[in-house]
């Protein structure tokens, strides 16, 4: 049973935490950063809480006051309060986790450079977020001052790609990379630039869910000033509930595409947080509203400490599944898996295509708008009937009689 004097204090240290956090600076709201040891300040703590904090095998605990003030500090199941504070199922080792399950540290040539696909790195720019999310699938190196990268680390790093002429995309993350002074972001950026055959920059932040008001006119300035005919700069985020959406987000995401940035999402699917096709087609309506186009749904990484966020495949699917038909397509997100052992990202869809009848030359499918059987002809003299799944007569009649009686 709560008492009225916990919640009390609760509120009152929450409105002290903002009151002396200069709220649109962003350097005032990193200094006021909540860390683990001082998160019961903040909320009211269940035991699976307490003692995620206390034996959590995962990265650091940190959140900005603008992300803690997203968060209900009397409901445990608060969605922005399960990305921020750890919970006992943290503190478990599972069989089948592993701290680097996309093997990037296997296909990492230089110190914080990924080589995985043929025509693209990607570069770890720094250690440091504005939250430490609980989910991060680069736990292993993400709050670790260890994993810090120095001047020299990112040399060495251009390096690399200056000598590999394939390399024609960079995607720069980390960490997050807009936590970086501006002086080092331009100096990235400008060394990019310089590759003759590095065309696409990629920047991975979640600063515009979490810091906002990172993203300045001057951030901006310096990121326009490099967005030009030889380098092509996106920005990928990562909003994950539609509590994320708010005013001051989307006024950070329009600097940015008033900067010429194209801006992209990529949500995790996080059991008990975003794992239904509701919130997700809220979500990405909002996203929508804020000039965000859908890009990735990722199934969860297999991390150490991370079986209380994973969710079935099947899961993903259903998602994507009922989303169709409700939101147009550029709101609906390819949903992937990054497939452990480095093999990459693979996109994973529900299966309207039910078949080939060979007799007819025709394919059924269902539609995802109103459950219907639909058919469509293959060309006459096609090469590729073979390739088909081929459906037998007793199939092709079911479907016939399915599409005739509804």
């Amino acid at each position: 049973m709560t008492s009225d004097l916990e919640v009390k204090t609760i509120e009152t240290n929450r409105q002290d935490l903002f009151s002396r956090t200069i709220w649109s600076d962003p350097t005032s709201q990193l200094q006021n950063r909540v860390k683990g040891e001082d998160l019961g300040r903040y909320f009211l703590l269940t035991d699976s809480e307490k003692k995620g904090i206390a034996e959590t095998i995962r990265l650091n605990v940190s959140t900005t006051p603008y992300y803690l003030n997203l968060s209900d500090p009397f409901d445990p199941n608060c969605p922005v309060r399960r990305m921020i504070v750890p919970d006992s199922s943290e503190s478990v080792l599972s069989s089948e986790e592993s701290a680097d399950p996309l093997h990037e540290e296997r296909l990492s040539p230089t110190r914080g450079l990924t080589h995985m696909y043929p025509n693209r790195v990607l570069l770890f720019s720094n250690h440091s977020c504005s939250v430490y999310c609980r989910h991060c699938m680069r736990g292993r190196k993400v709050s670790s001052p260890n994993e810090r990268m120095e001047k020299d680390d990112l040399e060495k790093a251009f390096d690399y790609i200056r000598r590999h002429t394939e390399i024609e995309d960079v995607v720069i993350s980390g960490g997050d990379p807009l936590n970086l002074a501006n002086s080092r972001i331009s100096w990235i950026l400008e060394e990019l630039s310089s590759i003759p055959h590095v065309k696409i920059c990629r920047l991975g932040t979640r600063n515009p869910v979490t810091l906002p008001f990172r993203i300045t006119e001057e951030l901006c300035s310096i990121i326009e000033s490099y967005n030009n005919d030889s380098l092509s700069i996106f920005c990928n985020t990562q909003f994950n509930h539609p509590k994320e959406c708010t005013k001051e987000a989307k006024e950070a995401i329009l600097r940015l595409l008033k900067a010429g940035v194209s801006v992209g999402n990529q949500s995790v699917l996080l059991k008990g947080i975003n794992d239904s096709g509701e919130i997700m087609l809220e979500l990405h309506k909002k996203l929508l509203e804020m000039r965000i186009r859908a890009y990735y749904l990722y199934d969860p990484e297999l991390i150490p400490g991370s079986r209380g966020f994973r969710t079935p495949l099947q899961k993903g699917l259903e998602i994507v599944s009922y989303m169709r038909g409700k939101i147009a397509g550029m709101g609906i997100p390819h949903f992937v898996n990054d497939l452990p052992g480095g093999g990459g990202k693979i996109t994973l869809s529900p299966n309207w295509y039910l078949g080939f009848y060979p007799l007819t030359r025709q394919h059924a499918f269902r539609s995802a708008v109103t459950g219907k059987v639909h058919f469509s002809f293959e060309p006459v003299g096609s090469e590729y009937e073979s390739s088909y799944t081929i459906l037998n007569d007793e199939e092709w009649e079911k479907l016939i009689a399915d599409s005739t009686s509804r």
